[in-house]
């Protein structure tokens, strides 16, 4: 117990959790398959160059890893069963799954090699303008992604940006201690609450790779209890959605709960113990934002596929940006979770993300040398104080 109280101190930062994030947290790879069969031509090799195109310092742009994969030579199992899910596609097809967690990989978009997908897959309008808003100083920016229903729709989202702004006025920033200062690129003064929020409807094509993604947030977002609920996720740091609020779980107390996680200091700096899923995003994050140190390595070569088959741990049409922001600066918040459930959203997800990334590992700041030091004053301390309580005990019960 000692420890653990110890090790939930030292893994502690008083940056804000949505700050922390944008400097520290390296996006999730996601993993591009190609599967093919006769030798890939000229054209639709450029395509799968484009989407390997290398942007900054030799790493690519886009948080995705891409493998060809012909199938008249690779046999293995689970090559085969991605085969099966998509028999009806034509070859070349293109087959996207999201980051590793714990569970099975996960297929959130797959479709014909052709420019028009590859282009919609690695970047979309909505995607550039959440960028443009996390880099511009936004804390978060919230995607609300419409039922289709206009009147439910208009409700629901006016009710979200009424909260955002709400809360935007009444939340304040953790005093950033001065341990963690060198933590932290930008001065504390500048760091603002900031909330925004986009619509995006469910039936915009060039948003089709986006929404699919969105909707893999969550194992259930998909389930016929919810697919047609209007749902807003908040999107933070890089890129990365905290969770789905669907429905009837569009409420204040939860908008709220969410924005107070986000805008409170980071309880933990290890990514993976953090609720949250990457997007899928063309930016070099790096190139806006320099980390105080190194954090995470870069990607391995992929080598093999039995790994993904075992369970381990993208100017648009049909876009309504929020021009109703939550102030002349665009404001966006948090929303809800699901309704009817029994589970804290913040639990819920953070057991979803307790798994490392294989590629990665973990990416998290090792604790400053002073809080080390510290933590091991507080080990010295407990210590002494057992040792002393056992030694009373022991010569109570001898008599002495």
């Amino acid at each position: 117990m000692i420890f653990a109280v110890v090790a939930t101190q030292a893994n502690a930062c008083s940056i804000p959790v949505f700050r922390y994030a944008l400097e520290n947290w390296q996006p999730d790879p996601y993993v591009a398959f190609v599967l093919h069969r006769d030798e890939l031509t000229a054209e639709q090799q450029s395509l799968i160059d484009t989407m390997r195109s290398q942007k900054f310092a030799g790493t690519t742009s886009a948080n995705l890893v891409v493998k060809t994969v012909n199938l008249d030579i690779e046999q293995d199992e689970f090559l085969k069963k991605l085969r099966e899910e998509n028999a009806g596609r034509k070859l070349p097809c293109l087959v996207v799954q999201k980051p590793a967690k714990r569970d099975a990989p996960e297929t959130v978009f797959s479709g014909e090699l052709t420019p028009t997908i590859v282009a919609r897959l690695i970047d979309s309008p909505v995607r550039m303008n959440i960028k443009d808003r996390l880099l511009n100083g936004d804390s978060v920016v919230w995607v609300y992604l419409e039922c289709g229903r206009k009147q439910k729709d208009d409700q629901a989202f006016a009710l979200l940006t009424q909260e955002l702004s709400r809360l935007q006025n009444e939340l304040k920033l953790p005093e950033i201690e001065d341990e963690d200062l060198s933590e932290l690129t930008a001065v504390p003064e500048s760091l603002k609450i900031r909330f925004s929020a986009v619509r995006l409807s469910r039936d915009d094509a060039q948003e089709v790779a986006f929404r699919d993604m969105l909707l893999h947030v969550e194992p259930d977002l998909r389930d016929e209890a919810y697919v047609n609920q209007p749902m807003a996720f908040p999107v933070f740091g890089r890129g990365r959605v905290l969770y789905a609020l669907v429905g009837d779980g569009l409420a204040p107390d939860v908008i709220e709960e969410a924005c107070r996680f986000l805008t409170g200091a980071c309880q933990c700096i290890v990514k993976a113990e953090n609720p949250g899923v990457d997007l899928l995003m063309q930016v070099e994050w790096d190139s806006f934002i320099q980390p105080t140190e190194a954090v995470g390595a870069s990607l391995p070569p992929l080598a093999g596929f039995t790994g993904f088959g075992q369970v381990a741990e993208g100017s648009s049409t049909g876009i309504q940006l929020s021009q109703n922001t939550i102030s002349q600066e665009e404001k966006s918040v948090p929303s809800p979770s699901k309704p009817d459930s029994d589970v804290d959203p913040l639990q819920a997800t953070a057991a979803d993300a307790q798994a490392v990334d294989p590629h990665n590992g973990i990416d998290a700041k090792s604790p400053s040398a002073s809080v080390v030091w510290q933590n091991v004053i507080y080990v010295l301390l407990f210590a002494g104080c057992v040792v002393v309580v056992a030694t009373s005990f022991l010569i109570r019960r001898s008599g002495g």
